[in-house]
């Protein structure tokens, strides 16, 4: 619905509403109707109720509002202010949340479903909109205060579709323009603090009582709303006049706010001159928190290939861990779904390129601690920028896998290799070790590897990352068939493949002799789909793959060449269905023979191994169980947490910490 289709102002009756939308108003009944309005075009009625508390207006205001259907209308009998006008709402709703919205507003679509995603996560206790001009330009993404109490609405006056704004982030205040509140948090709090009546102040206030509580205080992009700022109480300075909330309160609160948080606000940056863009991306909350600046060639698809997984998983980690974490993907694609997943979880995404990076590295010259350049092609084209313009961050050449170590093999076992001569591939990945000043592999044993070649340098292993298993796997008895799982962009699978077809399955079936396989995987080569095997059935890609896990006995892992670790692998582990795989699929993961998964090097064992695990109950359970445990153990969401922390700190270490800002202004 448009905004220029009429529409019939009236609101469902919500016996138990998930959130209370608390609407001040005083006079101007024009105004509140137009954001009614917005409301019954654009959010969905059926999750809340909205609460009219009028502020004795003089105007209709009253007797057009008690008139519309489901509309609950509280009415003061003498002007009370915002402050207090807002908490007597607050003390009429029945969700769990509230969200005070001014009545010079006009929510668009998304505005209440954006901010609940935000307050799925139990950290946040408020989260406030996008507020826009009706220009259309920003008016505020979330707000910083200063150190003398004054405040910056961030990005004012820019286009809001630029990246910086465009992520959740952790902000100082969010205006109550549009602010939703956990009601259990504001009652604990004590409600706006009326030491602000009639207005201004008192929204920054309950975000720094709500932080001083252990919560956060979130922007949401998602949550977009028209602002006619001022339209209520005017924007100049003024004394207040009877009944109204002239600026002049916003001066004398500013005195207030910075009395009461005095040993906060020491700790904030002061008011800059010349450099509010560059304070807006640093930031004044968590200044201890390092910035990190995360290049790769391209946007992570986590639902594709294991290393997609292990970035996304890195940069949601690091996002929670750091002041502003921000990803480049070389390629210039800001490939959706998976870019707004990783702004919901506080990613900046600046889609760049090789030409266009080394402008982006200026405009934020000094601003990272740390940059993660990931794969050889992205640290090749971006190193000599990175350097340039952030001289004092710590460099790390994110391997994702050894690239030369899987050409080689590959060269030993097919005659060619992607990607050309692995000798050239050895040179550059080992000239980004010496250039860069920490090196991250996935496994232990190239980490051993690049310290036997390389006896200087500083590497560290980040493996990937698998998150345990919520609900336990299906029982045996319900399980038949083997399965594999592999993007058939890496060669490394489509190899695989073919050796199990024509060498691996012909043995397996001889005793087993109506064994089915389960391929699942985008694009596998046109040799493969038409071979047409009895009993194999290839499922493409699967958005949901556990209800396949579950369905299948034995996961087959035959792969004869690779580096780094294999994801597959870890996964199958992970939701528990024990493995068959060779030597180069085993390799770095520490798993033993027998009690993790069971290895096998040539067709002939590696057929032994699956119908043994297929037919061995006792032995299938044991390996299910322990692989389970490894997993979690091992690449659980919290054992990279911490070594991602251990990074930093060791970032720290080094005195590879940027510029203040500060020293960025002078």
């Amino acid at each position: 619905m448009s905004d220029a289709t009429p529409v019939v102002l009236a609101f469902p009756e919500v016996a138990t509403p998930q959130v209370s939308v608390i609407v001040p108003v005083f006079n101007q009944w024009a105004m509140t109707r137009t954001c009614l309005e917005s409301l019954v075009r654009h959010a969905p009625l059926p999750l809340m109720e909205v609460v009219v508390v009028d502020d004795a207006s003089s105007d209709a205001t009253v007797d057009e509002a008690v008139a519309i259907p489901g509309l609950r209308v509280v009415r003061n009998h003498e002007n009370l202010g915002f402050t207090r006008t807002a908490n007597r709402g607050a003390s009429v709703a029945r969700a769990p949340f509230l969200l005070f919205l001014n009545n010079d507003t006009r929510v668009q679509p998304g505005w209440l479903e954006g901010l609940l995603d935000a307050m799925s996560d139990p950290t946040v206790g408020a989260a406030g909109s996008k507020l826009c001009f009706p220009s259309g330009l920003l008016q505020e993404a979330g707000g910083l205060i200063w150190n003398d109490g004054s405040g910056w609405n961030i990005g004012r006056g820019r286009m809001p579709h630029l990246p910086e704004y465009n992520h959740r982030r952790d902000v100082d205040y969010c205006s109550g323009a549009s602010l939703m509140v956990r009601t259990a948090l504001f009652e604990a709090a004590g409600g706006f603090d009326e030491r602000f009546a009639p207005a201004y102040y008192e929204d920054t206030d309950l975000c720094f009582t709500l932080r001083s509580m252990g919560h956060r205080v979130v922007y949401e992009p998602s949550s977009v709303v028209i602002h006619d700022e001022g339209g209520t109480h005017g924007t100049e300075r003024r004394p207040a006049a009877a009944g109204a909330h002239g600026k002049a309160n916003q001066y004398r609160n500013r005195e207030r706010f910075t009395a009461k948080w005095a040993a906060e606000l020491a700790r904030h940056l002061p008011p800059p001159v010349e450099a509010v863009a560059l304070a807006e991306l640093r930031g004044s909350l968590r200044e201890a928190a390092p910035r990190v600046l995360y290049c790769d060639v391209t946007m992570p698809t986590p639902d594709r290939d294991s290393g997609s997984l292990r970035a996304a998983s890195m940069l949601r980690l690091l996002a929670s861990m750091s002041s502003r974490v921000t990803l480049v993907p070389m390629d210039g694609v800001e490939n959706q779904p998976y870019a707004d997943a990783l702004r919901a979880d506080g990613v900046e995404v600046v889609p760049g390129n090789p030409f266009g990076f080394a402008r982006f590295a200026r405009r934020r010259a000094g601003l990272y601690d740390v940059v993660v350049l990931s794969r050889p092609e992205a640290a090749a084209a971006c190193l000599k920028d990175v350097r340039r313009q952030f001289p004092d961050a710590t460099v790390v050449f994110d391997t994702t896998d050894l690239r030369f170590l899987r050409q080689q093999r590959q060269l030993a076992v097919t005659g060619a290799a992607d990607g050309g001569d692995p000798q050239r591939m050895r040179a550059l990945e080992l000239g980004l070790v010496d250039r860069c000043d920490v090196t991250a592999t996935v496994t232990q044993a190239e980490a051993d590897m690049l310290r036997a070649l390389r006896p200087n340098a500083d590497v560290v292993v980040l493996p990937n990352v698998h998150a345990p298993r919520a609900d336990p796997p299906a029982s045996l008895g319900s399980r038949r068939g083997m399965l594999f799982i592999g993007s058939f962009r890496h060669a490394p699978n489509a190899d695989a493949m073919r050796f199990f077809l024509d060498d691996v399955l012909p043995l397996v079936r001889r005793r087993i002799p109506d064994l089915e396989l389960v391929v699942i995987g985008a694009n596998p080569p046109d040799d493969l789909l038409h071979r047409d095997v009895a009993g194999v059935h290839f499922a493409g890609y699967v958005e949901d793959v556990t209800p396949f896990f579950d369905a299948a006995r034995v996961f087959v892992s035959p792969l004869r060449f690779g580096a780094g670790m294999k994801g597959k692998n870890g996964q199958a582990m992970a939701l528990g269905l024990p493995m068959v795989t060779t030597p180069v699929g085993a390799e770095g993961m520490g798993l033993v023979d027998g009690t993790h998964a069971l290895i096998a090097g040539d067709a002939a064992a590696f057929a032994g191994c699956v119908t043994r695990l297929h037919e061995d109950a006792a032995l299938w359970s044991h390996l299910a169980a322990r692989a389970r445990e490894l997993a979690d153990e091992q690449w659980g969401p919290e054992a990279m947490r911490a070594r991602l922390q251990s990074l930093l700190q060791r970032a720290a270490t080094r005195g590879g910490t940027a510029r203040t800002l500060a020293e960025l202004v002078s």
